[in-house]
């Protein structure tokens, strides 16, 4: 672990509000004391050339979800769906997702931080699908099935082939990065999360397991792993 108390260590990125505050969802604090860790915060107004040392205080990164991707970083041109960016938080995250990867350790993206990961490694998104839950915040999402792939993490955290999770979400991933692997669908057939193969812990889930960990095994068991997959 990255500290003499051998707590082990989260980094997160808060979200942001149009008015340029950022904040910390009480959802995601939760998830990570109930692993018995500690947040890195890493704010959007971070200087990129203090990024190294946080991500070599980490033991692994949660992703965590917000506004839209700018989609300049996929190589597309914004659509009248395209929601609210934030262009400082997408500069940072980007440097700091290069950065993460080359140390190797643990990641997890949830919703925004899932998109995040497959654009960071050369994917692209859908910029709006109709009939999705589009606010955050709402405490009243959709509810639906997702098929999971055999053989992935998330099959063998689910304990089966289907699990029933939350929907925030309006954006999807679009063209999956090569060095990505889709591990769940939706029953309309839109990619629900990703992995990448081999032993590392990266995965990357369209829902939101924090906001349904205190009644959901499934939910809890996502964040166990990542706890149990640090060093």
């Amino acid at each position: 672990m990255n500290n003499t108390q051998g707590i082990p260590r989260i980094g997160l990125l808060p979200y942001s509000r149009a008015d340029g505050s950022q904040y910390f969802p009480q959802d995601y604090l939760d998830a990570i004391e109930m692993v018995g860790a500690e947040m890195v915060p890493v704010m959007h107004d971070t200087p990129l050339d203090t990024l190294y040392p946080l991500v070599i205080s980490m033991d692994a990164m949660i992703f965590s979800g917000g506004c839209d991707i700018d989609p300049v970083h996929y190589g597309c041109a914004r659509e009248p769906g395209c929601g609210r960016i934030d262009p400082r938080r997408d500069q940072t995250e980007l440097a700091l997702f290069d950065l993460v990867l080359s140390r190797n350790i643990p990641v997890l993206g949830i919703c925004r931080g899932m998109q995040l990961l497959n654009v960071a490694l050369g994917g692209t998104l859908k910029q709006d699908i109709s009939g999705h839950r589009v606010s955050e915040t709402s405490d009243d999402p959709i509810w639906h099935d997702v098929r999971l792939e055999a053989g992935s993490r998330l099959a063998a955290l689910a304990g089966g082939p289907v699990a029933r999770v939350n929907s925030y979400h309006h954006q999807v991933i679009d063209r999956v990065a090569d060095k990505l692997t889709v591990t769940a669908r939706s029953a309309d057939g839109e990619i629900e999360a990703v992995e990448m193969p081999g032993e590392r812990f990266f995965v990357g889930v369209q829902w939101h397991p924090e906001k349904s960990l205190k009644d959901d095994a499934f939910s809890a068991n996502i964040f166990k792993a990542l706890r149990a997959a640090m060093r």
